[in-house]
């Protein structure tokens, strides 16, 4: 008969020197935030075909983490909880001017372009006929950190003479849709959005009763950054794997089906687009 003291130490052993290969054939996570105004099943949805590619590419695991507003965005990165996320560039200009982020990737809309132009919208029966009629209005805007959603709108508006707060009375929806309605069903007087999102919203939402009366200079799109302290090696795998997605069967698969969030692929991030941040922030007063 066996002793079972002996048969005991043995498998202690056993797991003493399993245990620690194992652990160590298992490479670290790579934590993906994605700072978006869907709600989180959505963005998790939307989402996971392009954490699987990245895992599949990188050979470790890609988990998605979704912070709800700028800032546990900025909270996150400052923890390390996120290695690489996904934001407009004027959140990404906040934290690259805090010194804790690099941009890696930008975006390139299904219009084929690294920027976009917001639309300013009414109800065609509104008496609204241009940008001048909207002082002592109210206005919609999806989000007061949105590029798109405030920051260009904001902007042109202060460049035809009308300053929000004062002006034009702010009503922030954070939401595109709840953005249309309230238009729609007379709860503000005007709204705006990117462009590409009113054309896509447009295949959802009936937006005949609505006109544009005014479009923005243009700003940077959305973009992939790291959070500064990423390892460089795994910092240019990872900007690689996505720039490179096109060349692959399944990265362009996964790319198909993030034409919905206007996204047709990604491509080398250059530092000069920032001049356009920058010009928008001063003409808008908010820096």
């Amino acid at each position: 008969m066996r002793n079972p003291v002996r048969r005991g130490f043995a498998w202690v052993l056993l797991f003493l020197v399993v245990l620690p290969a194992a652990l160590a054939e298992t490479p670290p996570t790579v934590h993906f935030g994605i700072l978006s105004i869907a709600p989180p099943s959505r963005i998790y949805r939307n989402w996971q075909p392009f954490a699987d590619y990245l895992a599949a590419e990188l050979g470790r695991p890609v988990s998605i983490v979704v912070p709800r507003g700028f800032g546990r965005l900025r909270d996150a990165v400052e923890a390390g909880e996120v290695d690489f996320f996904y934001a407009n560039s004027h959140v990404f200009y906040r934290l690259k001017q805090a010194g804790k982020a690099i941009g890696l990737a930008q975006m390139q809309n299904i219009d084929g372009k690294v920027t976009s132009r917001s639309e300013i919208f009414v109800r065609r029966d509104s008496g609204i006929d241009d940008i001048a009629d909207l002082k002592g209005r109210t206005m919609a805007f999806v989000s007061p950190l949105g590029a798109g959603g405030y920051l260009a709108p904001r902007a042109y508006l202060q460049k035809v003479g009308l300053e929000t707060g004062k002006d034009v009375k702010p009503v922030f929806t954070k939401n595109l849709s709840n953005s249309i309605h309230q238009v729609l069903l007379g709860d503000v007087d005007a709204a705006t959005m990117c462009g590409v999102n009113f054309k896509l919203m447009s295949h959802k939402v009936d937006t005949r009763e609505l006109k544009v009366i005014g479009y923005t200079d243009v700003y940077p799109e959305n973009l992939i950054a790291a959070r500064t302290g990423v390892d460089p090696e795994l910092l240019e795998r990872f900007r690689k794997v996505v720039i490179t997605m096109p060349d692959t069967a399944r990265g362009r698969t996964v790319l198909e089906k993030m034409r919905r969030m206007k996204i047709r692929r990604f491509l080398p991030y250059d530092p000069a687009i920032e001049d356009i941040t920058r010009k928008l922030l001063k003409q808008s007063g908010l820096e």
